[in-house]
């Protein structure tokens, strides 16, 4: 199938249904999509987008960050569901750049220590994220914040877990945000026009994704809940019951 969506202006926009579980059965495509900010989408882009069928938009971004490239739709057309995560880490971050810049090393080190942060301390925000995916119904759900990878990525890795999807595959979407994402158009400038002078090497660091990202969440969800099911249950309220309806929905 093809996984990457190619839509005037989107950014990482691609179907993450298709794959594989567990039991032998697979995610159905067509319903479930994931992306960074819509704000650049054309009027082209933006017709086409509707063409998904999406009925319901999942925001991970910041207040500022909506405000800055608001979401081209009606709020409730398709429903726009926010859900703000800004990990500690994610604001250090972005102060270092502003004031003291970071080499590379360091800012993989703050990337790691972000995605170890989305798996510990937001799990009432993934909560309303599974609250926001059943409420999309029959129609298609689409999980998205600035770029589409760190934020929207563990959320993505959650849901397919949460579908029976196994860990090398889940690893593996999470890793095509390297394919998808277009970094010299969209990512270097945007960048250079935060934090002055960046290149395509250290825009991947900030902006793209690293195996090392994702296993600093696995672990720290293996290290905190023993397994990913478990974290599902008890951090995430996803118990039996509410993993089997949802794999009835999106399982074919």
């Amino acid at each position: 199938m093809k996984r990457i969506i190619e839509i005037p202006g989107a950014i990482n926009l691609r179907d993450f249904g298709g794959y594989p579980t567990s039991d032998g059965r697979r995610v159905r495509s067509g319903v479930l999509y994931r992306s960074g900010m819509l704000a650049q989408l054309t009027a082209d882009g933006q017709s086409a987008l509707r063409e998904l069928g999406i009925g319901v938009i999942c925001d991970l971004r910041r207040d500022e960050e909506r405000r800055l490239e608001p979401t081209p739709f009606p709020a409730h057309d398709p429903l726009q569901v926010h859900v703000s995560i800004d990990p500690d880490h994610g604001v250090k971050l972005r102060e270092v750049m502003e004031y003291d810049g970071l080499d590379l090393a360091g800012r993989i080190h703050y990337m790691m220590e972000i995605n170890r942060e989305l798996a510990r301390v937001h799990t009432a925000e993934y909560t309303q994220v599974f609250d926001a995916l059943w409420s999309a119904g029959d129609s298609g759900f689409l999980i998205h914040c600035a770029a589409g990878k760190d934020r929207t990525g563990f959320g993505v890795a959650a849901i397919l877990f949460a579908l029976g999807v196994p860990r090398d595959v889940v690893i593996d979407d999470y890793l095509l945000t390297n394919e998808a994402m277009d970094f010299e158009r969209f990512i270097v400038p945007r960048l250079r026009d935060n934090y002055g002078e960046i290149d395509v090497e250290e825009a991947k660091a900030l902006s793209g994704v690293r195996l090392e990202y994702i296993h600093a969440a696995l672990d720290e969800v293996d290290s905190n809940h023993g397994s990913f099911d478990a974290y599902l249950e008890r951090a995430l309220g996803i118990d039996a019951h509410r993993r089997a309806a949802l794999q009835d929905r999106y399982l074919e």
